[in-house]
């Protein structure tokens, strides 16, 4: 039961994710609706006996008002989420200790594989999942009385091998210099030694040549309801950019997670990142900037996004007065707007 509801939720998600995307608009929905009610006209006319049928005589079936009631569920679960966020502009939003995903974007989670005849296993992590030329790749192996390790790069796709070393003493850390004819998409072979065994691990990951990268911070003022960072960034493939970053105080505690999408052209460019007063503290006028992620999104089906780097690992603000921002509830948009009463029709319906 509770994997279909969450199957549901899904399914919601991305359904409001398309109704809030640029490329439909909200008169669109309507058709879709329209269509479904005139299926069953022609079906009319084709069989004239099945006029006289009273509506009464159409039994629901169990199962179908199950489903329904599960939709209903999974849609107020959703609305009642996505009514929370409307609090917040959607380029400044708060930020918590449990927001894995935008506090460790970039984070590599460890491939293991159990060692025979053994209780533990081998773990294979990487220092990052997506890695930027000329970065180094870093890699550590973890595992029960390892005698050696052989690590080798090897291409996805094509199963070409570009690098290679063996590590034969703890610690089992190995550096794979950066290089620009590296892939995309490598992944790294690790063969472990053990007292009479090898075991095998294979760990996937990428490496992209760079797009763009944030320089420095040029300034960090007051305008209106925001605290405006001005960001510079050095520009080598121009296009789309999705820059975030997280806001912190100064002894680590999560405020707000910063978004700020604009078209680049090739070169020196800057860019703006907005923190709305409401996820800002009164009393906190000391603050720091870090976790950047630099995305050129994707042009077409055909490119993938691909991501950039940045020179600042971590940003201080200083002395910002909060009394400077004026104070006023954000208002959602009207598409926003639409959006929520899209999905407090399906949590009152139940149907799609």
């Amino acid at each position: 039961m509770k994997k279909v509801y969450l199957v549901m939720a899904g399914l919601i998600a991305v359904l409001l994710i398309w109704f809030l995307s640029d490329e439909q608009s909200s008169s669109e929905v309507e058709p879709t609706v329209k269509l479904k009610k005139e299926v069953s006209v022609p079906m009319v006319g084709m069989f004239p006996g099945a006029v006289t049928q009273p509506k009464a005589q159409v039994s629901v079936k169990p199962e179908a008002t199950q489903t329904t009631r599960q939709l209903s569920e999974a849609a107020q679960h959703v609305a009642t989420q996505y009514e929370q966020t409307l609090k917040y502009p959607p380029y400044s939003q708060p930020l918590t200790e449990h927001d894995e995903d935008r506090l460790n974007p970039n984070y590599f989670y460890p491939v293991t594989s159990l060692v025979e005849g053994s209780e533990q296993s081998l773990s294979v992590k990487l220092s990052k999942y997506r890695y930027v030329y000329p970065e180094d790749i870093v890699v550590e192996v973890t595992g029960p009385e390892l005698k050696q390790v052989e690590l080798k790069l090897v291409d996805i796709d094509t199963q070409q091998e570009y690098a290679s070393t063996i590590l034969q003493s703890s610690p089992f850390t190995g550096r794979f210099k950066g290089e620009k004819q590296f892939p995309r998409a490598l992944q790294l072979v690790a063969s472990a030694k053990f007292a009479d065994k090898k075991v095998p691990v294979v760990a996937q990951f990428q490496y992209m040549q760079p797009t763009a990268k944030i320089v420095d911070v040029s300034d960090v003022y007051p305008q209106n309801d925001n605290m405006i960072i001005e960001l510079n960034l050095d520009v080598s493939n121009p296009g789309t950019y999705r820059v975030r970053a997280n806001l912190f105080t100064t002894d680590g505690q999560p405020l707000a997670h910063l978004v700020s999408k604009e078209k680049l052209s090739k070169g020196s460019q800057s860019l703006k990142l907005k923190a709305h007063w409401s996820v800002l503290r009164e009393n906190t006028s000391n603050m720091v900037l870090s976790g950047f992620v630099v995305e050129r999104m994707s042009p077409s089906p055909a490119e993938p996004a691909s991501y950039g780097s940045s020179d600042i690992k971590t940003y201080e603000i200083k002395d910002f007065a909060f009394d400077s921002l004026q104070q006023l509830p954000y208002q959602a948009s009207s598409k926003e707007q639409q959006s929520l009463e899209f999905l407090r029709h399906l949590a009152s319906e139940g149907q799609l």
